[in-house]
């Protein structure tokens, strides 16, 4: 990897997805970054991989093409750092490098704000992202010789999110995790940062649209998990998303023990949040897993259910996963239009939205997805067309000019 100076080219990160599971379609956007770096960075000067980050991001306005840039760069800091583009968790993009460069005054804010953090029960994934972005600010700050929040004013918060033409630059989420962090209890800096948070610009939150398989899709994907054309493992994979709505890291890192048999449950911590999630063995579900483990399973000592169907033989990534995803759809003849929404987490949204059109209480949905925040089911009910219909106003009481639905 030249630009972080190790010795792992680029060739060998791509043999390693593939070897993980990636998609073709992932690998080709992977291709074309490594072609933008080699091509730009003589030209930008690129010290790391933030920075060249940073750069991608100036040339788009679409806040979905940002995040997409952000995980692709993420991934080339994981491996070179680490060898590997997956660690189990989220691994922020910027802190541990712009962390470092940070002055001790600023450096004590952030640790003030861990600590107070991991006092509040909040997962390391959530507060390392906010200390990743905020560090981002702070090293705007110093870069602009401001040593102290005292010294902060609105047009220097401004100038970080926005470009030269007052066009915000930065994502929701970036101004959401840095305003947790002046929003925390933070001893005697608790002031000043609450002045800070009171000049974080208003970002427009964008509505996610919730897509969900219909009843025709989800009949055709039935078809094909059992009609025997999927292997065993891959079979089991699919119904467990068909009818769990797991995330596709859980389901990667399920092993022997997080089965009950009997009990009839599938008990295991969530990767994303690290809550406890149990869910009910449902008879499809515990069947396939049945028959995977006897049948065709490898013989070895992992202790995770789902193994690579090569050798060597090792846990499969969330990746491989997505891959049995689009093979379910592949083989059902759906989704196939590259407009068309795929991937494992379409199944999520499946499962959430065809329990609120049941009136299952939200408790109990938020339960069975496993969300920390009760909020986050939020997303699902706007796709909720069954309960939105009744909310509908019939056009007969307007009156409508002769000729309007005429063609």
């Amino acid at each position: 990897m030249q630009l972080l100076q190790t010795e792992r080219t680029y060739d060998e990160l791509i043999q390693h997805m593939r070897e993980n599971g990636y998609s073709e379609s992932y690998l080709d956007q992977i291709e074309k970054e490594i072609c933008w770096i080699e091509k730009n960075q003589k030209t930008h000067h690129f010290a790391s991989y933030e920075e060249a980050c940073l750069a991608r991001c100036q040339l788009t306005e679409s806040n979905d093409m940002k995040e997409k840039y952000r995980a692709i760069y993420g991934l080339f800091t994981r491996y070179a750092a680490i060898g590997c583009t997956w660690d189990g968790h989220r691994d922020p993009l910027f802190h541990c490098r712009t962390y470092l460069t940070l002055s001790p005054y600023y450096k004590t804010i952030l640790d003030i704000y861990e600590q107070e953090s991991i006092k509040n029960g909040l997962k390391a994934g959530t507060y390392k992202a906010s200390i990743s972005a905020c560090s981002g600010l702070f090293s705007h700050f110093q870069q602009h010789s401001i040593e102290t929040l005292e010294a902060v004013r609105e047009s220097d918060v401004l100038a970080y999110f926005c470009d030269k033409n007052g066009n915000v630059r930065l994502s929701n989420s970036t101004k959401v995790n840095i305003a947790s962090v002046f929003n925390s209890e933070l001893g005697a800096y608790t002031a000043a940062a609450r002045v800070i948070s009171s000049y974080l610009p208003k970002l427009k939150r964008h509505r996610k649209t919730i897509q969900y398989l219909t009843e025709d899709e989800i009949a055709l994907i039935k078809d094909v998990l059992q009609n025997g054309k999927l292997s065993l493992r891959d079979k089991a994979i699919g119904i467990l998303l068909l009818f769990t709505g797991m995330r596709a890291s859980d389901i990667s890192s399920i092993q022997m023990d997080n089965i009950d048999w009997d009990k009839e449950e599938i008990c295991l911590l969530q990767q994303k949040t690290g809550v406890l999630l149990t869910l009910p063995l449902m008879i499809q579900v515990g069947n396939s897993l049945y028959e995977y483990i006897r049948n065709e399973r490898p013989k070895c000592k992992s202790t995770y259910v789902f193994l690579s169907e090569t050798t060597p033989v090792r846990r499969i990534s969330p990746g491989t996963v997505g891959n049995v995803a689009d093979k379910l759809y592949r083989l059902s003849g759906i989704r196939q239009d590259s407009s068309d929404q795929k991937g494992a987490h379409l199944f999520r949204h499946n499962v959430a939205t065809a329990l609120i059109s049941k009136n299952i209480p939200r408790p109990v949905i938020s339960a069975t997805l496993g969300h920390n925040d009760p909020d986050s089911l939020n997303h699902y009910l706007y796709a909720d067309i069954t309960h939105l219909r009744e909310c509908s106003l019939s056009v007969e009481r307007f009156p409508v000019r002769k000729g309007v639905f005429e063609i």
